[in-house]
């Protein structure tokens, strides 16, 4: 009896599951032969449409910029023609352009993302372009690709892609560029401000109010280009669409004409004023190579105060922690203040800060959105760069003027925020009632006098990270209050209750007065909790040591650190934030990692097996250690 009724148990979880992955199987077979299906129907039409000439644009960044651009010089020269809508540039984005297209459309300009080895062969199988129009070769997709000499390889394939009548546009200032004009024998037009460059660019100008115009010469004629861009470094991508435009028999003043009236596209450098504050929405996406750039406008503007607000950086090499440090020095360089959001965000408190500059770093953006709304004032100028799959900043803008509910910061959709029928629907976290008001500069902290060596010393301040729930008491989550606790007892101190903040245990250790802490709020909810303790006992980030848990160390290590990021660590990223500051001393405990399918939450609210409890003691006692040996040093 017992065993049929764990076989219908065994069945009940089993066959469900077995259903489940045979009809997503079924579903991705067709799906699968859909897709295949509508890609040979694509091949057929695409050979219909003799008449109309296919553009193809790649290139590390500017690829939608350019087709813009290029489309303007072309409808205003051939007559009307198709584009892909947006930044839409996938295989299935070109199957519904092409399809789109009609006998009697003059042009179809797509633009072709290479994001992956082998990434660009069925596009360009699709669209069969004529025109091939490379922009430039930076650090996009290097994870994917390892190099960027493999990059421009498979950027490449737009060149080689090219029929025999048809017409190669190249970037002569980037050498990986200008080496696809081996890969075609067809007709090659250059472009750039190289003395080289068939179309050459000249007197590149674009200082903040003003918008980017240049000259622009060919074939012995010059015209003075004016644009509706932000910054310099889009010179390069208006001197592609001239070059395009020109080889398509389009005269230069007219191609320039064209130019004129063409907006920033959403999310590249585009301007949006709002209480009086012009946002530079560059939130689309923010690989380390786009970074300078970016700067270099904000450098070069003219306003009264500047701001950089920056989230998720991609495709970058080496430690993300550097990363952020050396961009944060960058911006403190060009800005007055500068905003990190996002889950990396504390690694730049690591910065050295300069005088009259604000540097500020958020875990979450309804956090950093609390701050600006207070700080932000007319005829500022604010920068916002990051990704807008994994960051979403318009929201920045966008809950200025709307009630804005959702604050996921998980959000994967490309569109824009603010036609996005889920702005409103609550989700993730609120905008804080009260801005958060830490500084990096600490308060004024009263003397302290120690009684053994009658010398005014400042007392550390020892925080045991944990929850106060009696049942977490023996979960890897609570390690720094055992610590804390042990360090207590060999001080023969007492616990005392600190108006419901904390409890503090007050002694003295090698001459200097010691303060041991362990908040009553729940770990994630540390930072603001332990900066009002801090202005109750007028104490700063360098005074304290931070005694925690630590997922990457195996179970019994210790390790000490004069200062840090969050290292993941939810509390810890609390009490940064909080503080805006790094300068925390830390004692970390090793716990370990979870077991296979279990969840990081459920692992570090469990107690600690019984095979390592043995360990974790002895971690308590060497980590009471490191804190004497800190507090000696």
């Amino acid at each position: 009896m017992q065993a049929a009724s764990t076989l219908a148990k065994t069945a009940q979880k089993i066959i469900p599951a077995r259903f489940t992955a045979m009809a997503a199987g079924v579903a991705w077979r067709w799906r699968r032969f859909y897709d295949q299906a509508l890609y040979r129907l694509t091949i057929l039409y695409r050979r219909r449409l003799r008449n109309t000439v296919f553009v193809g644009i790649t290139g590390s960044s500017g690829k939608t910029t350019a087709k813009d651009l290029i489309a303007s010089i072309l409808q205003r020269h051939l007559g009307n023609g198709r584009t892909n809508p947006g930044s839409l540039n996938w295989p299935m984005d070109m199957v519904r352009v092409i399809l789109g297209t009609r006998r009697s459309h003059a042009y179809c300009v797509t633009e072709m993302s290479a994001h992956g080895p082998g990434a660009m062969d069925l596009p360009l199988a699709l669209v069969r372009p004529t025109v091939g129009v490379v922009t430039h070769i930076g650090a996009d997709h290097f994870t994917a690709f390892r190099s960027q000499d493999a990059i421009a390889q498979e950027k490449g394939k737009l060149i080689s892609a090219l029929p025999s009548d048809g017409i190669a546009v190249l970037n002569v200032d980037d050498p990986r560029v200008l080496a696809m004009r081996s890969l075609f024998s067809g007709r090659c037009v250059t472009y750039g401000v190289s003395g080289d460059a068939m179309l050459r660019g000249e007197a590149i100008q674009s200082v903040w109010p003003e918008r980017l115009s240049l000259n622009a010469t060919w074939q012995g004629d010059s015209v003075r280009v004016q644009t509706q861009l932000c910054g310099t470094h889009w010179a390069s991508v208006v001197l592609a669409a001239l070059a395009s435009g020109v080889a398509l028999g389009a005269p230069l003043a007219v191609a320039a004409q064209a130019l004129a009236s063409v907006e920033p596209f959403e999310g590249r450098m585009a301007p949006v004023s709002v209480d009086g504050i012009t946002f530079i929405r560059d939130d689309w996406k923010a690989p380390l190579s786009t970074i300078a750039p970016a700067f270099e406008f904000m450098r070069q503007a003219n306003a009264p105060r500047k701001v950089i607000v920056i989230g998720t950086i991609s495709d970058y090499q080496g430690d993300s922690s550097r990363r952020y440090v050396e961009i944060a020095q960058m911006a403190l360089a060009v800005a007055d203040c500068v905003v990190f959001v996002g889950p990396r965000a504390s690694a730049a408190l690591r910065a050295e800060r300069m005088a009259q500059h604000d540097l500020r770093a958020f875990a979450s953006l309804p956090d950093a959105f609390a701050f600006l709304r207070a700080y932000l004032r007319p005829q500022d100028l604010v920068l916002l760069k990051g990704s807008h799959k994994a960051d979403h900043l318009q929201r920045l803008i966008v809950a200025r003027t709307a009630d804005v509910k959702c604050w996921r910061s998980d959000c994967a959709r490309l569109q824009s925020c603010d036609v996005c029928e889920l702005l409103h629907v609550a989700s993730g976290g609120q905008i804080p009632t009260a801005t958060p008001e830490a500084s990096s500069v600490a308060p004024e902290l009263p003397p302290v006098l120690s009684k053994s060596r009658n010398e005014v010393r400042p007392p550390v301040m020892v925080i045991g990270l944990g929850n106060p729930d009696p049942g977490l008491a023996d979960t890897p989550h609570n390690v720094g209050y055992r610590a804390v606790e042990l360090l207590a007892q060999r001080l023969a101190i007492d616990w005392v209750s600190e108006g419901g903040l904390a409890l503090v245990a007050r002694g003295e250790l090698h001459g200097a007065p010691v303060c041991l802490i362990k908040s009553m709020s729940p770990m994630n909810d540390l930072g603001p909790a332990l900066l009002r303790l801090s202005q109750n006992f007028s104490f700063h980030a360098t005074q304290c040591i931070l005694v925690h848990d630590d997922l990457d160390l195996p179970i019994g290590t210790v390790r000490a650190r004069m200062r840090g990021g969050d290292g993941g660590h939810r509390g810890v990223r609390s009490i940064l934030q909080a503080f805006q500051d790094d300068k925390f001393r830390r004692v970390k405990i090793g716990v370990g990692q979870p077991q296979e399918h279990q969840s990081v939450i459920d692992y570090v609210l469990e107690p600690f097996s019984p095979q390592f409890r043995s360990a974790v003691d002895a971690a308590h006692h060497t980590a009471a250690d490191r804190i004497v040996e800190l507090i000696r040093q």
